[in-house]
């Protein structure tokens, strides 16, 4: 079977189409033949080791798919050949493994499909999956209050304004570019600033009346993550949950605590914190499910490309021009 794999860190170019055994499941195993299968930042991440996990080479990316099963092991009791599953990466000991046409997995791992849901769309929620629990236990809000995302067209930014409209708060979005600006409001963002023709702190103040916002959601970081502070009201909180630009500069005191009677705050989140509490991760997966299905949130899908065409997958999204979820198929 093809697989997309690389032995090296690097650009696009690292990644290589190659021939590996098709794996048979072993007891208390399913086979999955993929259907759809998700690309995203933190392929990219790893692939450019700029998540300083230093994976072992080498190394297959991808976070998420959606396939059928067509083989079981021994002992598996949860599936039958022929369901339709949705696997994240998450539910496995190691991230990564999704750039193939069939992987085996231990049958607790995946999620069924439920019936007649899009597949494209469903490999999108784990995005909606990191959103929710951001929501819920970063510093966690109540309605009401004011929330600004950061690179609100992306991945998990666009889950981010979903959810927190659905939770009766306010948010205001920050995307590069009038067609992003555009995706982000038509998510629901009750206002949307565009990075490339606006000053960002400037129009935070405004549409607050000067007052700031209660949680800044940051994935972006890099040199400017301080302004954020100046952006926030009092007992306000910045959430760093990536550092797409960088890392910040480390002396944050002054720019956070300048002002010592406003009670800043900042707290850093990963998902990586969840993976020894599956009961909280799979919960959370489950309850993003019954929203999807119901129609309470709704992933868009930037479109497909093969497999065979990772590499050039992975240059379109490094380029900025992607609007929601890049497929790969087999």
């Amino acid at each position: 079977m093809k697989v997309v794999r690389f032995h090296e860190y690097g650009g696009p170019d690292v990644l290589k189409v190659e021939d590996v055994p098709e794996p048979v499941p072993g007891p208390g195993e399913v086979r999955i033949r993929a259907e759809v299968i998700g690309v995203g930042i933190p392929d990219v991440l790893v692939r450019t080791n700029n998540d300083a996990k230093d994976w072992p080479l080498p190394m297959i990316p991808g976070n998420e798919m959606v396939g059928t099963i067509d083989a079981v092991g021994s002992g598996v009791s949860r599936f039958q050949i022929g369901d339709r599953v949705f696997l994240p990466s998450r539910e496995m000991p190691q991230r990564g493994g999704c750039y193939v046409e069939a992987r085996v997995v231990p049958e607790s791992a995946p999620f069924l499909v439920p019936d007649g849901v899009s597949a494209e769309q469903m490999v999108a929620l784990p995005n909606f999956q990191v959103a929710r629990l951001l929501l819920d236990y970063a510093v966690p809000v109540r309605p009401g209050q004011t929330v600004l995302i950061h690179a609100a067209a992306g991945g998990v930014g666009s889950a981010l304004v979903q959810l927190a409209k659905l939770e009766g708060l306010t948010v205001i979005g920050i995307a590069g570019g009038a067609a992003k600006a555009g995706f982000v409001s038509e998510l629901g963002a009750d206002a949307v600033i565009d990075r490339h023709v606006e000053d960002v702190q400037a129009r935070v103040h405004e549409l607050t009346d000067g007052r700031g916002v209660d949680r800044i959601y940051d994935s972006v970081a890099g040199p400017e993550f301080t302004r954020n502070f100046g952006m926030l009201a009092d007992m306000g909180t910045v959430v760093m949950f990536g550092f797409i630009a960088g890392k910040p500069d480390t002396d944050l005191y002054m720019p956070m605590a300048g002002d010592f009677t406003r009670n800043l705050g900042m707290q850093t989140f990963s998902i990586h914190y969840f993976d020894d509490k599956p009961d909280i991760r799979r919960g959370t997966m489950e309850k993003i499910i019954e929203d999807f299905t119901q129609g309470k949130i709704s992933p868009r899908i930037h479109g497909q490309m093969k497999l065979n065409d990772a590499a050039d997958a992975h240059r379109l999204l490094e380029s900025g021009g992607v609007i929601g979820k890049l497929i790969l198929v087999p």
